[in-house]
């Protein structure tokens, strides 16, 4: 199974993060139940040059992969590995982590965030660039309100989910959603409204999407990145 994971560094930690439903196969389908997690292994570029092009692709099998922490409420699609450590003879160490302090908080989710913001999440669905093993981004808008949780029926159990309009599909799980910049930097003698600019943050890991009679709805779900710190929070 192709999905992706994500690490995020936090001072001298590291953390591997992605879908529950990827670490946990009985989450999703509960007709594997008994079924365990036998091998993770992360793939991907290691290294980039100056010029940001990927040079060192490299393979880690991962060893303690039975100590995914999952989010407290099990209604968030969250893993969490705190310091993956890799087998003895898979090469690769991980040079190119998330710095913590991209992930938005709960308060800047609140405050920072809107709809029909922009975000963009790369992926591996069935059209990824298979000649240099790279993935995709993708791109689309925040659709519901970031401050509560997005449920589609009334009765849904509460979550940390936001919807946006965009494709997930399938090798798309697990992908970190990035709200783009906006506005741009200002200097003296230049005058624009409060909050004009905001930098790149990482609000999400992205989860899956809303089906429809016609295939795909253009509806898609992302957990929230204040989930993901409390996640990351609850790793002893």
């Amino acid at each position: 199974m192709l999905e992706l994971v994500f690490f995020v560094q936090k001072e001298d930690t590291l953390y591997l993060i992605t879908n529950r439903h990827v670490a946990e196969l009985t989450y999703s389908h509960p007709e594997y139940m008994g079924a365990t997690l036998k091998e993770c292994r992360c793939e991907g570029y290691e290294n980039m040059s100056e010029d940001f092009i990927p040079t060192t692709y490299t393979s880690i099998k991962i060893e303690n992969h039975g100590d995914f922490v999952f989010h407290s409420n099990p209604n968030n699609d969250i893993a969490c590995l705190k310091n993956p450590k890799y087998v003895k003879g898979t090469s690769g160490t991980i040079t190119l982590p998330i710095d913590y302090a991209l992930l938005a908080t709960k308060d800047i989710l609140d405050t920072k965030v809107t709809v029909c913001d922009t975000v963009a999440y790369p992926g591996f669905p069935d059209w990824y660039d298979r000649k240099n093993n790279t993935p995709i981004f993708r791109m689309g808008t925040i659709a519901s309100d970031p401050r509560v949780g997005y449920a589609v029926n009334a009765g849904d159990p509460d979550s940390d989910q936001i919807a946006y309009e965009g494709f997930s599909s399938s090798g798309a799980s697990g992908s970190p959603v990035f709200a783009i910049q906006r506005g741009f930097k200002t200097g003296a003698g230049i005058s624009v409204p409060n909050d004009f600019y905001r930098p790149v943050l990482l609000i999400g890991i992205n989860a899956g999407h809303f089906p429809s009679k016609e295939g795909h709805s253009g509806i898609s779900l992302f957990y929230k990145s204040s989930a993901i710190i409390e996640t990351i929070e609850s790793c002893k």
